[in-house]
């Protein structure tokens, strides 16, 4: 370990917490403890959690007050895990129609931290956290990354959506909290031409960072670019990839180019979900002291081990935006056994929803699909409250490329009566990415669904090669 890697764990850190409002420093000495910890002993810990944050939702959250009572419920009935089976599940669209009564009436507003999903499965959904729940997240990364070898104080070189790299965000307490603490330093995924590539690689031979981070696809075109120039590449610790299924062949890309092993995320802001790959690679250890995850059908029946189903989520640290049962709209399986790194917390084997699949233009340049939501707002700018606000008005959208490669863009508007012509940037958008493929906007009544009864926001039926 640097010098700047002590002073970033005993000084830059607890003077974040102190500054934020925040407790990682605590979190994270909590987590390293669970990790020697027996699985009753975890259990026990979700408990008592669980116990707490069901009897505040029924005193101080009206949707769960009056969910509880219409069923015939009493919080002490649910005191582990199994319990949880008595209630119904929570689903984006009853969020959506119970938004206000969804907070609690307990807390003050000023420790809201108000958050969105970012359209992933093509349903923007608006939630609230505070900095108990985000220092969780922050703490249950960062041991994971210790796993890896990887300190806090090293450097990471990562690759996100559009607009990431505003100047008016680098002074702001994220943005030092990301360069200064976390080391952090973020570059734009969304030009993937080579003239893109070419900038994102020399930023990283600038930075020579000890890790890249990002979303599977877009280090996957990175790293065919890197891979078709004969390019040379710094010593790198891990790559650490999430937001999307891994792909086995973007897995096995980036180890080749990169030189160092892969290690995969799954999270949800929306139902707390945390978990990371094993080092042993035999599955995500869910961080089982701060979420409690079932795999169910769709109506919420626990399913047996071993059986894929819909990811169920209750955050045992959001006190301010209770979920219980939340149906985050993923397909999973948790896997029976425990794990040979010792580690007694249960493994996700394998995570079906978010596809990572790539799309192709019909010059050949491959689009990834995280980039596809940031097109919803005009100018590829989601940091605008204006343009925030026309991006809020769609409640649901489908991006379809059929075999000519030409796209279809389905719109549900939460208000149909909205003006149409008002979202006509977006097929200008598509055709500057899109480039000689028809871009048509079709406004519907409902999105439907896979024929595997699975949503998804991105489907292609185009069949490009480079090789």
């Amino acid at each position: 370990m640097t010098l700047y890697n002590y002073l970033d764990r005993y000084l830059f850190l607890p003077l974040g917490d102190l500054v934020y409002g925040s407790n990682v420093v605590e979190k994270l000495k909590e987590m390293r403890r669970y990790d020697c910890q027996s699985e009753a002993a975890i259990r026990e810990v979700q408990n008592q959690k669980l116990r707490k944050l069901v009897e505040h939702c029924y005193r101080t959250v009206p949707y769960y007050s009056r969910l509880f009572d219409t069923h015939g419920i009493k919080p002490e009935q649910i005191s582990e895990r199994e319990d949880l089976q008595l209630l119904p599940v929570l689903t984006k669209q009853l969020i959506r129609d119970n938004y206000d009564d969804l907070f609690s009436t307990a807390v003050s507003p000023k420790r809201l931290r108000r958050s969105s999903t970012g359209g992933s499965t093509g349903m923007p959904l608006k939630f609230c956290t505070d900095a108990s729940e985000w220092s969780s997240w922050k703490a249950s990364t960062l041991r994971a990354w210790e796993w890896y070898g990887l300190h806090l104080g090293d450097k990471i070189f990562s690759l996100g959506g559009s607009s990431i790299n505003k100047r008016k965000q680098l002074l702001s307490f994220k943005g030092l909290y990301d360069r200064v603490i976390m080391r952090n330093f973020k570059y734009s995924s969304a030009d993937v031409t080579d003239e893109g590539m070419q900038r994102n690689y020399e930023a990283l031979m600038r930075l020579r960072p000890q890790a890249v981070r990002g979303y599977g696809s877009s280090l996957y075109i990175l790293a065919r670019y890197i891979e078709k120039m004969g390019l040379p590449v710094c010593p790198i610790k891990v790559v650490l990839t999430t937001g999307e299924v891994l792909m086995p062949e973007y897995r096995r890309t980036l180890e080749e180019v990169f030189k160092a092993p892969v290690y995969d995320a799954y999270g949800a802001g929306d139902g707390g979900i945390l978990s990371h790959e094993c080092p042993k690679r035999e599955g995500l250890h869910i961080t089982e002291e701060s979420c409690i995850i079932e795999i169910t059908d769709r109506e919420g029946n626990l399913l047996p081990m071993g059986k894929t189903g819909f990811v169920c989520a209750t955050d045992l640290d959001n006190y301010v935006f209770p979920f219980l049962r939340y149906h985050v709209g993923d397909m999973a399986y948790i896997k029976e056994g425990e794990c040979s790194c010792g580690r007694h917390t249960r493994l996700i084997g394998e995570v079906m929803g978010r596809a990572g699949r790539l799309m192709y233009n019909k010059q050949g340049v491959p689009i990834s699909p995280t980039v596809l939501p940031m097109m919803f707002y005009p100018e590829l700018n989601y940091h605008n409250a204006e343009y925030q606000k026309v991006y809020n008005k769609i409640d649901k959208f489908q991006i379809r490329q059929d075999k000519e490669g030409d796209i279809c863009i389905l719109l549900k508007l939460k208000d149909p009566s909205e003006s149409h012509q008002q979202f006509e940037y977006i097929v200008d958008n598509y055709e500057n990415h899109f480039v000689g493929s028809q871009v048509s906007l079709s406004f519907v009544d409902e999105i439907p669904c896979l024929p595997s009864g699975k949503e998804d926001y991105c489907i292609s039926e185009y069949e490009y090669t480079t090789e």
